[in-house]
């Protein structure tokens, strides 16, 4: 993993909702910020202040799930039928880490089974390290600078 001289790392939440909403900003072809990745964003900047702590969010299928469906069923592959998810990535030292851990369980409302009062119903949250060194990862370095 990229740890720098103040000791700060790349982590990516990952809310999963479920399949995606048929209308409105959970859809696929929704307009605006889905409501989730808002409030995402705003609990990174609760902890620190606006704009102290680099982030960025985003809506879309789940990445594995959607990569296996398309392979799987090729053309008869339905995007509807993939579970979608709000994602957070952040450039954040381990103290910083927990506080935001603390603040999206507050803000969305999770409970120990999962369930978030924001969005009404079980979802999951995933926590990863993303390595700096994996060229793949390289869309994340922007965080850095």
């Amino acid at each position: 993993l990229y740890v720098d001289d103040d000791e700060r790392q790349v982590w990516e939440f990952a809310v999963g909702l479920g399949l995606p909403d048929a209308t409105g900003p959970g859809a696929l072809d929704g307009e605006g910020i889905h409501p989730v990745a808002l409030a995402l964003e705003e609990s990174a900047h609760r902890i620190r202040g606006m704009n102290r702590i680099p982030c960025f969010t985003s809506f879309g299928p789940v990445t594995a799930v959607d990569e296996f469906a398309q392979r799987a069923w090729g053309y008869a592959y339905d995007p509807a039928r993939v579970p979608v998810e709000c994602r957070l990535a952040v450039y954040v030292t381990d103290d910083e880490l927990e506080e935001l851990v603390s603040a999206i369980v507050e803000d969305l409302g999770i409970d120990e089974d999962g369930y978030s009062v924001m969005v009404g119903r079980k979802v999951t949250v995933g926590l990863r390290a993303i390595s700096l060194e994996s060229p793949e990862n390289s869309f994340y370095q922007h965080l850095v600078g």
